[in-house]
């Protein structure tokens, strides 16, 4: 209050001590004595004398920083020796140099009074400290004590005692509490268990006993869960997975009945062709025995006894013996090569798998050159971990709209068994993605009057083979 009234009426120093000294006998229990403080440091009493507070600490705080206000710690005063602390308080916006401060001396004793005034109460408005109980030692020894620094009024702290009885009976209701809260956390979290477990782990049990009837042989089961989330497209990829498996198998058996078709029972065969051999070799007729013998080779080679595997050289004998046949009734347009590397001889491959290119071949690629002779190249090397055999022909080449139709049909696998391809090359393809996957399989090329028919395996292809 006295700063705000000598900054607003611009008082001197000696109106302000005037003032001062009133308030001073007014409120003697509450300060010793109140000065002003100049710019300069001196601090001026009603009396007209001075001293200087340049070295104080208080002093050197106020200047240092921009509060309103500092708090000194303890000191002793030099008048009565009584303990005391200053406030020192800034008069803003300063009037004159004379009335720059205002230095208030309150005895120790008041801040005490202040302190015994303050009570604590809950929020419930129950009373939890009163600072006037008795300090008794037993009081102390059943109060628990927090100390905090004061804002604005630097080196004093507040200490502040509640009764450890208080202090329990807040953590009991805060055990309570937390206790009741674990409880419906709890029974929330066993109600949201049970829902996840009814809402996926049954239909994943579910799909799960409609993969074993599919071992046990039931196709015919099938996924009714309507879901939109991932297990509803578990459901439906299980489905579609059981459809393809289906047509695989369903195809699998036309193919293996339209080898039987194709084939005839190889004992009477036999039998006939060493009849006609004999009867050939009778009358010296050497081509023709020359061309039974071929014939023989052929089927007993590509019948086999039913193994559904051949080595790399019984598969060469094999499509041998058929060109050596064909060579017969093409002599002058055809000629042909074989050649694999010796150590690939036991490499055991799929059997019949060349036969049917060779041919394909001859009559598509050779046999409308009626005016030249051309050639069929066989080669089988080792690349890598894989079994390259390539079938080279120089005859026709094959025109860019079938090539593409042919190369479409031999790489996805679908509607192979048309007039664009034929059976044969699409059985090839077939047959070989069946047995080793589909990195492996029969490519096509034919450009600058080369048709090259690749075929890739992997090396010990029987072993690395399933059924087809």
């Amino acid at each position: 209050m006295l700063a705000k009234l000598a900054a607003d009426h611009h008082w001197t120093r000696d109106d302000l001590l005037v003032e001062s000294r009133k308030l001073e006998q007014r409120r003697s229990q509450d300060y010793e004595s109140i000065r002003i403080v100049d710019l300069n440091g001196d601090s001026w009493a009603s009396d007209g004398k001075s001293f200087s507070i340049l070295e104080r600490d208080y002093y050197k705080e106020l200047i240092s920083s921009k509060a309103p206000y500092v708090v000194s710690n303890v000191i002793v005063s030099h008048a009565n020796e009584a303990e005391i602390v200053v406030i020192l308080y800034r008069v803003e916006p300063l009037a004159n140099e004379d009335v720059a401060y205002i230095a208030a001396a309150v005895p120790i004793g008041k801040m005490k009074e202040i302190a015994q005034e303050i009570l604590v109460y809950d929020g419930k408005g129950s009373l939890i400290v009163n600072s006037k109980t008795p300090d008794s030692e037993d009081s102390r020894t059943n109060m628990s004590t927090f100390t905090a620094s004061i804002d604005g009024v630097p080196g004093w702290k507040l200490n502040f005692q509640v009764p450890k009885a208080q202090l329990s009976q807040g953590m009991r209701k805060t055990q309570w509490s937390a206790l009741m809260v674990g409880s419906v956390v709890g029974i929330f979290f066993l109600i949201l268990v049970k829902l996840l477990g009814s809402s996926i782990v049954k239909p994943i049990q579910m799909l799960s006993q409609l993969m074993r009837q599919v071992e046990s042989g039931d196709w015919s089961v099938r996924s009714n869960n309507q879901r939109r989330d991932e297990i509803g497209e578990l459901g439906r990829s299980f489905n579609q997975m059981l459809i393809n498996l289906y047509e695989s198998e369903q195809e699998k058996k036309e193919m293996e009945l339209q080898m039987i078709h194709e084939q005839i029972k190889p004992h009477f065969l036999y039998n006939t062709l060493d009849t006609i051999q004999w009867m050939a070799a009778s009358h010296e007729a050497n081509d023709v025995v020359d061309i039974v013998e071929s014939l023989s080779t052929y089927f007993r080679l590509g019948l086999g006894s039913g193994s559904q595997f051949a080595t790399l050289e019984q598969e060469f004998q094999h499509v041998e013996s058929y060109l050596n046949i064909q060579c017969v009734r093409y002599e002058d347009i055809l000629e042909y090569e074989l050649r694999y590397d010796e150590q690939l001889e036991q490499q055991q491959i799929i059997r019949f798998i060349l036969q049917p290119l060779v041919e394909n071949a001859i009559y598509h690629g050779i046999k409308p050159l009626t005016d030249q002779k051309s050639k069929i190249s066989i080669h089988a090397y080792e690349q890598g971990d894989q079994l390259i055999i390539t079938v080279e022909n120089n005859g026709v080449d094959i025109p860019e709209s079938r090539l593409a139709s042919i190369q479409e049909t031999v790489r996805n696998g679908k509607e192979g068994r048309n007039e664009a391809i034929g059976f044969g090359l699409y059985s090839v393809s077939h047959r070989i993605r069946l047995a080793y996957g589909d990195l492996y399989g029969l490519k096509i090329s034919s450009e600058q009057g080369i048709t090259r028919m690749t075929l890739n395996m992997p090396l010990g292809g029987e072993k690395s083979c399933g059924k087809f």
